[in-house]
């Protein structure tokens, strides 16, 4: 009875929770605010200065540009469980045929396939994409048109969308991945019903490029391969960071040879990786001395920690990983930026059986390495920058 009622209250909720959105849309509906673009104007401007709906989601990304916009390219238009059952669920709710055609491989392969056009283009950077179409009818048909026609295109009833993908490149040799969507209803009528439409399954949409985003940054930070990637063939988990430090290798180098419990500590919350024992804020010369098969405590007393499996003298650091349950490999990369700067990346990939606790299990671990990771990175930073500059 106590599950019935919290089951009836959680559902309560969430109906009200849905009303407010639909309400509020509703009310909002026609009055978007574009907000500031990463990279500079959209070229959406020139096919749809004005609109009725904007959507725009942003994610950084630790791959380089070249790297993340070819992973863009690899995406599949269903390739997400969630995606797949947002479709299906409109399918059932507007009660429309399934649609059964083979799709071409390819992101930018498949949305074609089903009927937009390209409007613009710039290699490697920024793909926009554009189609009329009746969005409130069970199986809706969308139809390309040439750029010019596009951006005059006026036939009532109709509704014009238009969407781009963008890469830019960040200051920290990463990328920036940007979809901007933007649709307006041609006519009294096609506003009325567009209007309608939108505010009760723009969730859905929201929702698949909310899902995009995050499984593009997962599919770029795999493709991009760094030293000590090949340790590992096929790992179900993967976590990257980076950092960049205005010193050049050699100034960053040291703090990486003294790393571990025992020795110069990990720079990350000592309270929480190394008995609150403060990690060195100067180079230890006992400690520049590593090599192969050696083991970096990691912990503050016994012998268990991170084994040595691979050196290459002021350009990577790679230790296997420590669990019983996986098998992982732990990699520190240092990128020259120019004279005297320098990207470290670290990245951490985990092997292990699927099983229902690692599914439970490596969301927590994932966000408790992230949080110690990104401290790690900051100490290492702050005193290479500071030996640098003294």
């Amino acid at each position: 009875m106590v599950v019935l009622k919290a089951l009836a209250t959680a559902a309560a909720i969430a109906c009200a929770a849905y009303a407010g959105y639909v309400a509020a849309t509703w009310l909002r509906y026609g009055r978007a605010k574009r907000r500031r673009r990463a990279g500079g104007d959209s070229s959406l401007d020139r096919f749809m200065p004005a609109y009725d709906v904007y959507e725009r989601h942003q994610i950084a990304i630790a791959a380089p540009p070249e790297v993340t916009f070819a992973a863009v390219k690899q995406m599949e238009l269903q390739g997400s469980p969630i995606v797949r059952a947002i479709f299906k669920a409109r399918e059932l709710l507007m009660r429309a045929k399934t649609d059964t055609t083979a799709l071409p491989r390819g992101f930018f392969a498949q949305v074609k396939a089903i009927g937009w056009g390209s409007l613009a283009e710039r290699p490697e950077r920024e793909v926009a994409m554009g189609a009329v179409t009746k969005p409130w009818e069970p199986n809706p048909v969308f139809r390309a048109l040439p750029p010019d026609a596009f951006a005059t295109f006026a036939e009532p009833e109709h509704v014009k969308i238009a969407w781009a993908v963008s890469v830019t490149p960040t200051p920290d040799g990463g990328s920036m991945f940007q979809i901007e969507t933007r649709a307006v209803a041609i006519g009294p009528a096609a506003r009325k019903k567009f209007r309608v439409y939108w505010s009760f399954l723009s969730p859905g949409i929201i929702l698949i490029r909310a899902v995009m985003v995050r499984a593009l940054k997962t599919a770029a930070e795999r493709l991009w391969r760094i030293e000590g990637d090949d340790i590992l063939a096929d790992p179900r988990a993967q976590l990257t960071h980076a950092a960049v430090i205005d010193a050049p290798p050699a100034d960053v180098w040291p703090w990486l040879l003294q790393m571990g419990c025992q020795r110069a500590g990990w720079y990350s919350w000592d309270i929480l990786d190394n008995a609150g024992v403060r990690s060195a804020d100067r180079i230890i010369p006992a400690l520049q001395h590593l090599a192969v098969g050696d083991v970096l405590p990691a912990r503050p007393v016994g012998g268990e920690g991170f084994k040595v499996l691979r050196i290459v003298p002021e350009r990577a650091l790679v230790l296997s990983g420590v669990s019983p349950e996986w098998a992982g490999s732990w990699a520190f990369v240092l990128e020259p930026l120019g004279p005297n700067k320098t990207r470290l990346v670290t990245r951490y990939r985990a092997a292990y059986p699927p099983n229902p606790r690692m599914s439970i299990l490596l969301p927590v671990l994932a966000a408790v390495h992230a949080f110690m990771e990104r401290k790690q990175l900051r100490t290492i930073k702050h005193h290479a920058e500071q030996r640098a500059f003294s």
